[in-house]
């Protein structure tokens, strides 16, 4: 008696789906159709990690602030790679010179150390009386040197120095039969240098770059690793950095795109060394790029399996087709859905897909199970049709909702991508019984497999029979075996611990992840930092007291 108004409702709605069965077709295909329209045209895909938080808890207001009181962007870091210091500096040095000349995506470019902005204090940055006794000592033999090259202007000139040089070392040789072993000496320690010179001018004659400007301390006859020690480097020179910020947050997707093909372009130019970009805009970008394929894979992969284990199972094709399109409408549907609430999808809620195809398609299969047991039974069309909404579409409803509401639930929880993921997933498991509970009934209705079913005998129907009766007849062992499993899998539950390193959640394999470890691994200490934000200059001084006293912290 308590379900007989939903019976009643149910039951009327079977008999308009048998009057008019292309009512409950053609305006739906339509629909699906806007729907597709409307998610392509307006749907957003969200990179930004820090959204998946929300902004109303406290510790994402103040890294908000943070930004934006200090300008403050993720960095975009490129990171060449080879055995060659001198290549690395040119590579670097060129990237830098094209990023500098786009201030409308990029900012801050940093690669070296600018020693003009200290001025006369640019000394105080060394810390030990001796190097600083050193440096005097190599400038003063390499004056004689420095003083002719600081009029040369190009590559004519340069050479028509050096041969000159030489020329007058060996006459002063000759006739004093003394060398003048400081000048000589500047001359044969800058030879690496000159020669690297000579190199890039006979390369740029096959190209329309300029040449890069030489490091000015190899003129001080140091090697080129140890000349590079301006510039951001690590593992001996190895890998050399530069970083850049875009302009904005709604502006790093654009960055990205660019700063990789500035990459490809030199790439040409300077041969030989292993380059790729990373950072966390980098790796929002080409991790939701990266979860967008996969997604798009599962999505493809379960609809043929669900397909195809449904058609294995019933052992026909007809109507395991027909759930598998009213499942497609379904999925438009959702995704109108999310776009008209949310908006934007993200790295958590892209994964929804795949969820919706294993929960949506039990609808379809209950309804068409039923449906088939009232054919076979000797029943008409209409009369399978009314009792199978009827009396399976109860329970078809109210799993629907329990699991729907369970979705929901996760509305009311304060993590940002938790809460669209629930609502997301239950809308669409709702919206899922409208194709499935008044389309699919409608395409049931048509083709030639319900003559077929008509005509079959009680051979299929008796080996289903025999089927579940292997576990039906055999209660005990059944039980017995489940709580068994249980017992074994509850063992493993010490075992379990959650991981709070992000780093792991990352996709191996993606170039950017890749060189995120280069760097973390030939680095001398981590490169993850934390801002602390302080309201006053004495209480600054405090907390740094204080976070210096803390094992995990290297430097404040």
């Amino acid at each position: 008696m308590k379900h007989l108004w939903a019976e009643r409702w149910l039951g009327r709605l079977a008999a308009w789906i048998c009057e008019r069965p292309n009512a409950f077709i053609y305006p739906q295909v339509v629909l699906f159709g806007i729907c597709v329209f409307y998610t392509i045209s307006e749907l957003e895909f969200n990179t930004n990690r820090s959204d998946l938080v929300g902004a109303e808890k406290r510790y994402h207001r103040n890294f908000l602030d943070y930004k934006s009181t200090f300008q403050n962007q993720d960095e975009l870091v490129t990171i060449v790679e080879s055995g060659d210091a001198e290549r690395n500096r040119e590579f670097i040095e060129r990237l830098g010179a094209k990023l500098k000349q786009e201030p409308e995506l990029f900012r801050d470019v940093f690669f070296k150390g600018n020693f003009q902005i200290l001025g006369s204090k640019s000394l105080q940055l060394i810390k030990r009386i001796e190097d600083v006794q050193a440096l005097d000592k190599k400038l003063s033999s390499a004056l004689p040197l420095l003083e002719q090259f600081s009029h040369v202007t190009n590559i004519t000139e340069m050479v028509r120095t050096i041969n000159r040089q030489f020329r007058k070392s060996g006459n002063q040789r000759s006739t004093q039969n003394e060398t003048p072993k400081n000048h000589q000496h500047s001359m044969a320690q800058s030879l690496p240098l000159l020669s690297s010179l000579l190199n890039q001018a006979r390369n740029s004659l096959h190209q329309a770059e300029p040449l890069i400007p030489p490091a000015v301390s190899g003129l001080l006859g140091m090697t080129p690793a140890n000349s590079a020690k301006e510039y951001i480097q690590f593992d001996e020179g190895r890998l050399f950095l530069i970083t850049a910020p875009p302009i904005s947050d709604e502006l790093e997707k654009a960055a990205v795109r660019r700063l990789r093909l500035l990459v490809n372009e030199i790439q040409t130019l300077v041969p030989g060394v292993n380059v790729g970009i990373t950072g966390k805009s980098v790796l929002e970008f080409d991790e939701m790029q990266q979860s967008r394929k996969d997604t798009t894979k599962a999505t493809l992969i379960s609809l043929v399996l669900v397909m195809v284990i449904f058609i294995f199972g019933y052992q026909e094709t007809g109507r395991p087709i027909k759930a598998t399109l009213c499942l497609l409408i379904a999925l438009a549907y959702t995704m109108g859905f999310a776009t008209l609430v949310v908006g934007h999808l993200n790295i958590l809620t892209i994964a929804f897909v795949p969820m919706l195809i294993g929960l949506a398609i039990d609808f379809g299969v209950h309804l068409i199970t039923r449906y088939e047991e009232e054919l076979r039974i000797g029943n008409n069309d209409a009369i399978s049709l009314k009792n199978a909404l009827t009396r399976t579409g109860i329970g078809i409803f109210t799993g629907c909702f329990t699991t729907a509401g369970a979705f929901l639930a996760m509305g009311i929880t304060e993590f940002k991508g938790i809460r669209e993921m629930g609502i997301i997933t239950g809308g669409g498991m709702i919206l899922a019984l409208i194709p499935m509970m008044t389309m699919l009934p409608a395409l049931l209705l048509k083709g030639k497999q319900n003559v077929m079913n008509h005509s079959l005998n009680d051979a299929t129907k008796g080996k289903r029979d025999r089927l579940e009766q292997i576990w039906l007849n055999r209660p005990r062992f059944i039980i017995g075996l489940a709580l068994g499993l249980s017992l074994i899998a509850a063992s493993q539950i010490p075992k379990i611990y959650f991981d709070y390193n992000l780093l792991n959640l990352q996709t191996s394999g993606l170039e950017a992840v890749n060189f995120e470890h280069k760097l973390i691994d030939s680095g001398e200490k981590s490169i993850l930092f934390g801002a602390v934000i302080a309201n006053s200059l004495e209480e600054a001084s405090d907390i740094e007291a204080k976070v210096k006293q803390l094992p995990s912290v290297a430097s404040v």
